[in-house]
């Protein structure tokens, strides 16, 4: 990422996805580390992400992240979804993010179906769009 914003980066925004464990890399680009004065990432989605430091490494964030949370995870449980839901949207701008709990999935819904849970092929695709319309929002043309 450093590489990226000294190249490319230097005058296009750079965005970062992660899932599951790299849902924990994402948020730790968004925390705020510079290169050449910007940001490594301008904004960052993740899909049930794991292994996080709650409410730790939320607080760090200084960019915009998304968060597409399975209702039923087993990395992150409900209470711990609507503090960390509660911080991300409370932040002021630019960290400004957003938090979608999609309830009735599982840990993995985002990449993979887990036939226990009902619709979740419709929940992914929300998922996705979520993904999707967050980068669209950040990333406009000038």
């Amino acid at each position: 990422f450093e590489q990226l914003r000294k190249d490319e980066g230097a005058t296009l925004c750079i965005g970062a996805v992660g899932f599951c464990w790299g849902g924990k890399h994402t948020v730790l680009l968004s925390q705020g580390c510079k290169i050449d004065n910007k940001p490594l990432v301008d904004a960052a989605f993740t899909g049930h992400p794991s292994m996080l430091s709650l409410p730790g490494d939320i607080d760090k964030i200084t960019r915009p992240v998304s968060f597409a949370l399975a209702g039923k995870d087993s990395q992150i449980s409900q209470k711990q979804g609507k503090e960390l839901k509660a911080i991300v949207e409370a932040k002021a701008t630019p960290a400004t993010g957003e938090t979608i709990i999609y309830e009735g999935t599982g840990h993995g819904f985002c990449v993979r179906a887990d036939m226990e849970y009902k619709d979740v092929a419709a929940q992914a695709t929300r998922a996705e769009d979520q993904c999707i319309n967050w980068f669209n929002a950040h990333f406009k043309s000038p």
